[in-house]
């Protein structure tokens, strides 16, 4: 049944493993919605989608820059239809009408690692925020919201930008959902003492969504 949606950050969508990995979950958990995020691809075309995660999806991107960031969202087209409301190098945001479901404003995140450039995403998102519509937001933040999301490395402090991230939630009645994979997603210095761990994917919803019909994807 094909009921959940995702998002993954895959760290390059070219690489064979990620079309194998993306077939392998929509299948596991019938997913029929997935924003990926640094996919490292300056522009996408039918066929390249249709290798990435077969014949049977529709698409939307935003081009990476240089070898950096890309977000590309895929959909069902036998179960959703997909409206743009806007989109940056930071943001997709759109209105998913889901079959049997009815509207869903999805955003799919790929955060500025500038806490100035990353006001601009809280921004545009508290525009679009809609606390009637179910909404789901998901992606790479770029920002850690507590010390629970690192390891290693200095202790945490709560900076300007994990400050504006938390006051963006609380306004908006947003909370975060469960996932799957490892809980850290971002390593800095791979091996001994200096290693330093931070989960800045995540996904949060409003009252009006249900967690049942949602399933996280962390990369590998």
């Amino acid at each position: 049944m094909n009921s959940s949606i995702a998002f993954w950050n895959c760290r390059g969508a070219r690489k064979r493993r990620a079309s194998l990995y993306l077939k392998e979950i929509v299948k596991d958990f019938g997913i029929f919605f997935i924003g990926l995020l640094e996919t490292k691809i300056n522009s996408f075309e039918r066929k390249k989608v249709d290798i990435l995660s077969g014949t049977d999806w529709n698409f939307y991107c935003v081009p990476s820059e240089g070898i950096y960031g890309s977000i590309l969202v895929l959909w069902k087209g036998n179960i959703a239809s997909f409206q743009i409301l806007e989109s940056s190098s930071q943001f997709i945001v759109r209105d998913l009408e889901i079959l049997n479901k009815g509207t869903w404003r999805i955003a799919s995140i790929y955060g500025s690692k500038d806490v100035y450039r990353r006001r601009l995403l809280w921004e545009r998102l508290e525009f679009f925020a809609n606390k009637e519509l179910p909404m789901v937001i998901g992606g790479d933040f770029n920002c850690i919201l507590s010390s629970e999301d690192k390891r290693g490395g200095k202790r945490f402090k709560l900076s300007l930008g994990s400050k504006e991230m938390k006051t963006f939630l609380a306004n908006n009645d947003l909370h975060e959902v469960g996932f799957v994979g490892p809980k850290f997603t971002w390593c800095k210095n791979k091996q001994g003492p200096e290693r330093i761990l931070e989960r800045l994917d995540k996904c949060f919803i409003n009252p009006a969504a249900t967690t049942s019909s949602i399933i996280y994807m962390l990369g590998t």
